[in-house]
């Protein structure tokens, strides 16, 4: 059995055995990289976005600026997308595991991203995961495959959108305890409605995340042997 001190709060521990739904942010948690960081490598402003990138997930900056900004500068084009999506960015390791050990318990799994679904959705088709399942940004592009904006009606495309997804997952599909992971301060603003904050920090550990999450790992395993420990005690 896996002991509360390791894990944190028995509280916490008891919520994740219980939860009826995982919510996962996507880009340094799902994967191990961030998606606008992979399109800024495509346009050579990988740098700029990179500074940008870390102050929107450390809540320095409001998300719909410092999305605006980055798309403005690395005007991402459909080609770009293409190219992820033929090479698609590197899965975490032992989200694959985390996912279907979720499945086996009946678990829903829903993705709640600040990144773009064109990206997510060739992952999120290899990992099985359903297309409605998936809440992001969409990029949009000209006729030309040129930049022309994104969708500002997405949850996600501004600050406490989260918090708002999250709301609309559990009234949607009905769910009652529920779990958001994630590696950035976005991601804590998904609690409430969600009832835990775990900080994941096995891409890019964030101090102001650790601070505020109720539980923070550096691995996956933490939370599959957490679930493990349920199914311990049931046998």
């Amino acid at each position: 059995m896996v002991q509360c001190s390791k894990l944190g709060s028995c509280d916490t521990s008891n919520i994740i055995r219980t939860a009826s739904c995982f919510c996962f942010d996507f880009d340094s948690t799902v994967i191990t990289s961030e998606g606008i960081d992979d399109l800024a490598k495509q346009a050579g402003k990988y740098d700029t976005i990179k500074e940008l990138t870390n102050k929107a997930m450390s809540g320095n900056m409001s998300f719909r600026e410092a999305l605006t900004k980055r798309l403005g500068i690395i005007q991402p084009t459909q080609q770009m997308v293409n190219n992820l999506a033929r090479n698609p960015p590197k899965v975490t390791t032992g989200f694959p595991e985390l996912l279907h050990k979720l499945w086996s318990r009946n678990v829903d799994v829903h993705i709640i991203s600040g990144g773009f679904d064109n990206v997510i959705l060739p992952v999120t088709d290899l990992l099985k995961i359903p297309s409605d399942h998936v809440h992001a940004n969409h990029l949009i592009f000209n006729e030309d495959g040129t930049y022309k904006g994104f969708d500002k009606t997405r949850f996600t495309s501004e600050s406490k959108g989260k918090s708002r997804c999250v709301d609309y997952v559990k009234r949607t599909f009905k769910h009652d305890v529920m779990v958001m992971v994630g590696d950035g301060m976005t991601d804590s603003e998904a609690k409430p409605p969600a009832d835990i904050f775990v900080g994941f920090g096995g891409n890019v550990r964030r101090s102001a995340v650790e601070k505020v999450a109720d539980l923070y790992v550096d691995s996956f395993d933490t939370l599959i042997n957490i679930l493990k420990s349920a199914d311990n005690l049931n046998e």
